[in-house]
């Protein structure tokens, strides 16, 4: 299953289940779990308030082919503010919880320059890391990790 099939499920209801090959050991690819809650925390929220913080913190592991839940508690919303909570839950336990403050802009007088990009390289011209089954975590063979700078590891 694609990364983009997955939140197109978790868009439509609140309870998924994350296949194997999105598995890291026991437990399910943690960027994977992230971006589902993120996904329906980000639904719950007026599209003009774009994320400013997230706080994420893994509890637990989260079982691959077990369905989990995305539950989300908007905390307070303010006039350009929403403090939200996102609880994956599993097996009746927490496994992952996202704290995530979404907040409109607002004119400011103050101005901070923002330092220049580093220089990387072309991402064809970017070793690629493989994925080898039985070597690799599983959820590799959906990621493309490519090397800007120094070797692989």
């Amino acid at each position: 299953m694609r990364f983009c099939d997955l939140l197109d499920a978790v868009r439509q209801q609140p309870e998924v289940i994350i296949p194997a090959e999105w598995g890291q050991g026991r437990a399910s690819f943690g960027g994977l779990v992230a971006a589902l809650q993120f996904e329906a925390m980000r639904a719950r929220v007026p599209t003009e308030r774009p994320v400013r913080s997230l706080a994420i913190t893994f509890v637990g592991p989260v079982e691959p082919e077990v369905p989990v839940s995305f539950e989300v508690d908007v905390l307070r919303e303010g006039k350009a503010v929403s403090q939200v909570l996102g609880r994956a839950m599993q097996n009746g336990q927490v496994v992952t919880i996202i704290q995530g403050s979404f907040g409109a802009s607002r004119p400011s007088e103050v101005a901070v320059e923002a330092y220049p990009a580093s220089t990387m390289k072309h991402w064809d011209e970017c070793q690629e890391l493989p994925y080898i089954k039985g070597v690799t975590p599983e959820f590799m063979r959906h990621l493309a990790m490519r090397w800007s700078v120094g070797g692989i590891p």
